[in-house]
Formats: structure tokens, sequence, C-alpha cells
């Protein structure tokens, strides 16, 4: 019984985690949308509610970061479908070329497999910087489509940055301490 309890609390925390999840990702949205579009409210409530919103991708950035990979494989699903329909995944009125859908793939497999790598280790100040600038970037480029590869490629750039970064501190170590 006390198994079944413990499994029990463990799937409605992963669920509470989720709906948490969802809730940011609202955040998010509603605050590009009121800071970033026509709306009734002022742009500062939207700029207040992204506020918040990086805020909390800051405080929480150990936890999420061990999804984050699988996030982004969901990138490449959607890069993949976009390839193969020739439209964008939500929009079938925004064309997808095969050149912007193959770059697409391989741009989400590679930040998916530098990603992977936080996973494994304790988190520095030249991570977190990366991994929220990606973030940034990545919902930058839905405010301002005509930036996207702009914007994805200067997120990319920090992704790569704190990975290099990682790995030749890593090395450094080694030779010092071997």
């Amino acid at each position: 019984m006390g198994e079944k309890a413990t499994e029990t609390k463990q799937g409605f925390r992963r669920a509470g985690v989720w709906l948490l999840g969802i809730a940011w990702l609202g955040l998010v949205f509603a605050g590009m949308a009121i800071a970033f579009t026509p709306s009734p409210h002022s742009p500062a409530v939207g700029w207040v509610l992204l506020a918040l919103a990086a805020a909390i991708a800051l405080v929480t950035m150990d936890r999420w970061v061990k999804i984050f990979p699988g996030l982004l494989a969901y990138g490449i699903l959607g890069s993949v479908l976009s390839l193969v329909d020739g439209h964008a995944v939500n929009h079938p009125e925004v064309p997808v070329s095969r050149l912007d859908g193959v770059v697409m793939i391989v741009f989400f497999t590679i930040a998916a497999v530098l990603s992977f790598t936080f996973t494994k280790r304790k988190l520095h100040a030249t991570d977190r910087v990366a991994l929220f600038a990606f973030v940034v970037c990545f919902f930058w480029q839905a405010v301002a489509p005509n930036l996207m590869w702009v914007v994805l490629g200067i997120g990319f750039c920090f992704l790569l940055f704190a990975w290099l970064y990682d790995h030749f501190q890593h090395r450094r170590r080694r030779v010092a301490h071997p």
C-alpha cells in the first residue's frame, strides 16, 4: 500500500509540474501578445508578465534544463513535418522551403545535443546565461519572424559558446590535475 501511495504522489507531482510549465508558457504568450501586438492592455503589462516569466525561468533552471533536450526534440519533429508538408506546422498559410526545413532540422538537432550536455553537470554562470539567452531568442523569433535565422543563430551561438567553455575548462583541469 505504501508503494502505491508513493507512486500516486509522484504522479500528482509530475502532473503538477507539467501544469506549472503550461502556466509559465501561458504567461510568456500572454506577455508577448500584450507587449508586441495591439491590445486593450498597456504594453507595460506585457513586459511585467515577461519579466515575471524570465524570473521564474531563471529560478527554476536547474529543474527544466533536464527536459530541455526533449523539448528541442519536439522542434526536430516539427521541422521534419514542415519539411515533408512544405508549410509551418500550425500555420498552413506559411510556406517552408526545403532548405529552411533542412536547416531547422540541423539547428534543432545540434541544439538538442548541446543542451543534453547541460543535464550532465552542475550549471555554471556561462551555462545559465546561454540557456536563458537561447530561450529568449527562441521566443523572440516568434515576435520577429523576419529575423528568425539571425535570432535563432544568436541563441545557438550562446549554447555553443557555453559548451565550448565547459569543454575547454574540463580539458584544462585534466591537464592541470592528471
